[in-house]
């Protein structure tokens, strides 16, 4: 009975302890990795948006898409590899299938590290590209009238609840 109370309290407090084969440097390196490629690209983006004003909005980084800033998209490719570099490293003989249940998997298991780097970068450039969005509120409301918002007028749809102007999925405009 105390043998199966400590596993179900295992289960429920660390889940992540019950997942196969994730080593600690991994996961580590995943989050410190993440922490890393997060910091770096806000840095960029604050940068350029100081730099550009108003015109701020190609300083947004997006999952996928480059920014339209040659310096910008540049200094988040090396980002990029770095981050890529230090997970490779810390996840090479990992199991990364615990990842899968946040991430797309595309080939279908197991996960490789390709799609797990792709993953962290794709949801790291969005959240920054939405922090960046609520610190210069300026880009955000122009673009949102370039997408069919008129002077004045704030769209419902695509409002969030700090302001910043959201497209109907979350990502920043």
């Amino acid at each position: 009975m105390i043998a199966r109370s400590g596993a179900l309290a295992a289960t429920v407090l660390l889940p992540g302890a019950a997942l196969a084969d994730l080593t600690p440097a991994c996961q580590r390196a995943v989050a410190r990795g993440g922490a890393k490629f997060a910091k770096v690209v806000l840095k960029i983006g604050q940068r350029c948006a100081m730099r550009a004003g108003a015109h701020g909005a190609s300083c947004r980084p997006h999952a996928g898409k480059p920014t339209g800033n040659a310096a910008v998209d540049t200094a988040i490719a090396r980002a990029q590899r770095r981050l890529a570099a230090e997970v490779a490293d810390a996840c090479v003989r990992s199991d990364l299938s615990p990842f899968a249940r946040a991430c797309p998997d595309p080939t279908g298991p197991p996960m490789s590290l390709a799609e797990l780097v792709s993953c962290l970068r794709d949801t790291h450039l969005d959240r920054v590209g939405t922090m960046l969005a609520v610190e210069f509120p300026a880009a955000a409301i122009r673009t949102a009238q370039a997408a069919g918002c008129g002077t004045g007028q704030t769209c419902q749809c695509s409002c969030s609840p700090s302001g910043a102007f959201v497209s109907p999925t979350g990502d920043a405009f």
